[in-house]
C-alpha cells in the first residue's frame, strides 16, 4: 500500500493546495494538528486551547454558568464550518 502525503510532503508555497492537482495521491493526504485545551481554574467555564503559535479562549453564556468572556465552543465549530 502506498504511505499517504503528510504535513512534509505539502508544497510551502502560499495558495499551492495538493487537492487542486489534477488526481490525488493514491495513498490520500493526512493532515496532523496537536491541539491543546485546558479549564482556567476559578473561572467557571472559562476554558484555553493553543496550537502552536495560536491560542483561544472560550466562555459559556450566563444561563450556563459561564461570564460570556468569550465565544461558546459551538460558536467556533459553526465558525470552523463556515471556513
Amino acid at each position: 500500500m502506498i504511505n499517504p502525503l503528510g504535513n512534509e510532503d505539502l508544497s510551502e508555497k502560499p495558495g499551492e493546495r495538493i487537492i487542486d492537482k489534477p488526481e490525488l495521491p493514491a495513498g490520500g493526504v493526512t493532515n496532523e494538528n496537536d491541539v491543546y485545551t485546558e479549564v482556567i481554574t476559578g473561572e467557571m467555564h472559562l476554558k484555553r486551547g493553543t496550537m502552536g503559535k495560536f491560542e483561544v479562549f472560550t466562555d459559556e453564556a450566563p444561563r450556563l454558568g459561564g461570564t460570556d468572556k468569550y465565544p461558546s465552543p459551538m460558536t467556533y465549530l459553526a465558525l470552523a464550518v463556515g471556513f
